[in-house]
């Protein structure tokens, strides 16, 4: 089994994938997870691995799901006494299966570490570069007459402005500081993209002057309202180097601190809310797991404990316990 999830973690990260990893740390007799048990949940709701069955499994997958979007490490206790304790960081819940044993489960993020595309050969866009690479980013330079000894230390360097060089741009910030040279051609290129995050530098009022020549050129305003620009934290940077610190800073702090702007250029993993009962075209997590609708945790629906139909829906239970408490009063659960 470490083999397996070993090959499945090299394999997400290959792919520039997010996922999580969840390892038992603690037990008390009867839980079916020991110590040492783990498993990797997928932003599709998939599990690979083990750390418990029943409503352990649901809930672990519940929580996952929100620690990658949250990209903040996560404790759950499931045990028979429950508690209503909660943090940013831990959670409670009632152990609702008939085992009635008690485990607390470490979850962890695995956030894959995105790409910089520099478009430009600026002083800046040369400084750039050089701490990207220092922070242990992979960066690419698209640049009219660029080359490596230009860039030192960069993934790639292409000699024009040309985004279909790159096959997936949903991880990617892309940063243009062409200095006149071509500036709308390359942030309408930009802009073209799937990247969520498209940053130009520039003044105050040569930004301004930039988003109308855009719309004049038929850019559309939800394309337009991508653009950050002036772009960089406000460090009051004077020197090429202080504005490049700036940049970087900025797009740290966009992709860690998991702000709005970051997660434009991410499909969010879906919360207990935003996750329906029922499957929609195309949302393979929905078509696998149903809402348990006494603890609320997803059951799969091709391996569930217990199936009832109840007013011409069938009804999925993860446990023995959840199942009962249904029974007692359908009402209470489902509308």
């Amino acid at each position: 089994m470490f083999n397996e999830l070993t090959l499945n973690i090299e394999a997400q990260l290959a792919k520039g994938s997010d996922f999580a990893i969840a390892q038992v740390v603690d037990r008390m007799a009867p839980s079916s997870g020991k110590v040492g048990d783990k498993a990797l949940i997928l932003e599709s709701g998939e599990m690979i691995g083990w750390v418990g069955g029943g409503c352990v499994r649901g809930i672990v997958i519940k929580e996952a799901l929100d620690v990658i979007r949250t990209k903040r490490y996560r404790r759950v206790r499931i045990s028979p006494e429950g508690g209503s304790r909660e943090t940013a960081t831990y959670k409670e819940y009632v152990m609702s299966c008939q085992s009635k044993g008690t485990v607390e489960i470490l979850i962890e993020p695995m956030i894959a570490q995105p790409e910089i595309i520099i478009a430009g050969k600026s002083n800046i866009a040369r400084k750039l570069a050089a701490l990207a690479v220092a922070a242990d980013f992979r960066v690419s330079v698209l640049a009219i007459d660029a080359d490596s000894q230009m860039f030192p230390g960069v993934h790639k360097v292409y000699d024009k402005i040309d985004f279909t060089h790159f096959n997936n741009l949903s991880n990617t910030y892309i940063i243009v500081s062409t200095r006149g040279e071509n500036d709308d051609l390359a942030v309408k290129k930009a802009l073209e993209t799937q990247a969520g995050y498209v940053g130009f530098v520039a003044s105050t009022k040569k930004a301004a002057d930039l988003r109308t020549t855009l719309s004049n050129e038929g850019l559309s305003d939800d394309d337009i309202a991508r653009l950050k620009s002036p772009v960089g934290l406000d460090i009051n940077a004077k020197l090429a180097s202080e504005v490049a610190i700036s940049i970087l800073a900025e797009v740290i702090d966009d992709f860690r601190n998991g702000r709005e702007s970051a997660k434009t250029h991410k499909q969010q993993a879906p919360s207990e809310a935003a996750i329906p009962a029922e499957p929609t075209a195309g949302d393979t997590f929905a078509e696998e797991y149903y809402i348990n609708p006494v603890c609320q945790v997803p059951v799969s629906r091709k391996n569930p404990k217990h199936i009832i139909e109840y007013k011409g829906e069938l009804v999925y239970f993860c446990c023995d316990g959840c199942k009962v408490s249904f029974e007692k009063n359908p009402g209470q659960y489902i509308k």
